[in-house]
């Protein structure tokens, strides 16, 4: 059980901790909504596996499979990858019932429930320069939620994703995801993987090895 208050939002049904607040441009204190545990998660998955009239395989990626492995305490949005683009349309037709509204980009759609600050993040066929290949698909590893069921990659294609995102923007954030997910994995299956990966997957790896990953490997 959890020793924090929880609450139970009214439309979605997701369950919320009120974990932390800050003040905007406008010093309107601002409730920043985090999800705890993989058990929120699948809350979350429940209802929109109602609005689903049909059912695409649904990978989880980001701070959202993060959290699944317990290798993250939190994640604010939750992130989805599917392999085809009928697939990710089921999914953005669910969220938009659920009364998200859509803000869609070059790569990922995003969205948004601006009452509560959540955002769901949705893309198909590749993540960046990461193909879902053949071999991503053999790891990965299946969830019932009701009657659907979503997948969640092994920690070595994770971190392939992660190390690749933080090479695009040295963000802080994805930098320290991929470190702790370099102290838990077999080095043999992502050097396996590249060889099915592009040539950029590969070099934004490589390079993320050497700025961080001697270092990272030696506090094991």
């Amino acid at each position: 059980m959890h020793s924090r208050s929880m609450t139970f939002t009214r439309y979605t049904g997701i369950a919320i901790y009120y974990h932390s607040t800050a003040l905007n441009s406008r010093d309107t204190l601002v409730i920043r909504l985090r999800f705890r545990s993989w058990q929120e998660i699948r809350e979350v998955l429940k209802v929109v596996e109602k609005h689903l009239q049909d059912r695409p395989r649904i990978i989880m990626i980001g701070g959202t499979a993060l959290v699944y492995h317990g290798l993250k305490r939190s994640t604010k949005d939750l992130d989805f990858v599917f392999p085809t683009q009928g697939e990710c349309f089921w999914f953005a037709d669910a969220l938009s019932k659920m009364g998200y509204e859509p803000r869609r980009g070059a790569r990922v759609w995003r969205f948004i429930d601006f009452e509560r600050d959540l955002y769901v993040d949705i893309s198909y066929g590749k993540v960046g320069e990461v193909l879902l290949t053949q071999s991503v698909f053999s790891r990965l590893i299946e969830e019932k939620i009701q009657t659907m069921s979503v997948w969640i990659p092994a920690l070595e294609d994770l971190f392939i994703l992660k190390a690749c995102h933080s090479m695009d923007d040295y963000g802080t954030d994805a930098i320290g995801d991929a470190k702790r997910i370099y102290e838990r994995i077999d080095m043999k299956i992502v050097e396996d993987e590249l060889r099915n990966q592009s040539e950029r997957a590969g070099e934004k790896v490589n390079r993320w090895l050497e700025e961080f990953g001697e270092g990272a490997r030696s506090k094991t």
